[in-house]
């Protein structure tokens, strides 16, 4: 008897709705997303809030029937010569909130190279396995889940560098697979599932062109729709849930230049009225895709 066959579930970083959060959890229903990646709140990221706020945030989620699938932090997105120490505090503090929300995944990155030595050289990936080995043991402790973004100019950009890093912690680092940010590097997306499926926790769903810039997702070279297929004919994957975030990135929204390496660029291909009208026109096309690959649940 055949096993069943891969569930995709709808996540989104609802930020790129509107900067409100009761806006983004209205928002949500109205299209049937019953998930968020929390990040932005209110103008502020999640990290800056005060307990007292982060309560508020629950409320609003178990109001609203909204469930959260991670942590959007900024874990890991600075360089390998900044403070550190204050990095890991930071790191509890995320954990703290994770505690008081009951989310226990958290999205990171995997640093920049320091500023003076900008090239890739062994004394750079110690240092990212180093840090990265002390944030797993912290994690670890209070039962949290670290899941890596590939990302420009970090370490794990490239899915190379990407197997590597995931490897080295023999499956206690998970991926959030991005195919949409090889695209925007320039690299091609197509092997990315194939090569590293044994690590990967969730995805994260947008696109981009030839030329890095920023596209409705299924316009670009991200090659969604084929990797969606890849997820859905793996056997390992058969009877499972996998969460897809939406983070379309087709218009300029709170938060996002911080989201950027310093002097990093983010084109779009296309103009919106409303960053509301920006993501509903990539949730739409992203539907379809899923479909023909696997079962969507709500």
């Amino acid at each position: 008897m055949s096993r069943s066959p891969v569930c995709f579930r709808f996540s989104a970083f609802a930020d790129e709705i509107d900067p409100s959060f009761d806006v983004q959890l209205s928002s949500l229903k109205e299209l049937g997303i019953s998930l968020l990646e929390l990040r932005g709140v209110d103008g502020k990221s999640f990290v800056s809030l005060n307990d007292e706020d982060v309560r508020e945030v629950g409320r609003k989620l178990r109001e609203s029937g909204i469930g959260l699938s991670a942590l959007g932090s900024p874990i890991g997105k600075i360089r390998t010569d900044d403070d550190f120490d204050a990095h890991l505090k930071l790191l509890d503090r995320v954990m703290d909130i994770g505690e008081m929300l009951d989310c226990q995944r958290i999205r990171m990155f995997s640093f920049y190279p320091p500023k003076d030595r900008p090239e890739r050289d062994p004394s750079f990936e110690s240092a990212v396995f180093e840090r990265m080995e002390r944030m797993l043991e912290k994690s670890e402790k209070r039962g949290f889940v670290l899941c890596h973004e590939n990302e420009k100019d970090i370490y794990g950009e490239s899915i190379a560098s990407e197997k590597r890093l995931l490897e080295e912690f023999g499956g206690r680092l998970k991926a959030v697979l991005d195919p949409g940010n090889f695209a925007f590097c320039r690299m091609d997306a197509r092997p990315a599932y194939a090569k590293l499926k044994e690590y990967v926790e969730y995805m994260h769903l947008k696109d981009a062109d030839e030329n890095g810039d920023i596209v409705v997702p299924g316009e670009g070279k991200a090659c969604l729709k084929e990797i969606l297929k890849d997820v859905a004919d793996d056997p390992e994957r058969k009877g499972s849930t996998v969460i897809l975030t939406v983070e379309p990135h087709l218009m300029d929204f709170a938060g996002l230049s911080a989201l950027a390496a310093e002097g990093a660029e983010i084109r779009h291909k296309r103009t919106f009225r409303t960053q509301k009208e920006a993501f509903e026109t990539a949730f739409k096309a992203l539907v379809p895709m899923a479909e023909a690959a696997g079962r969507i649940l709500p």
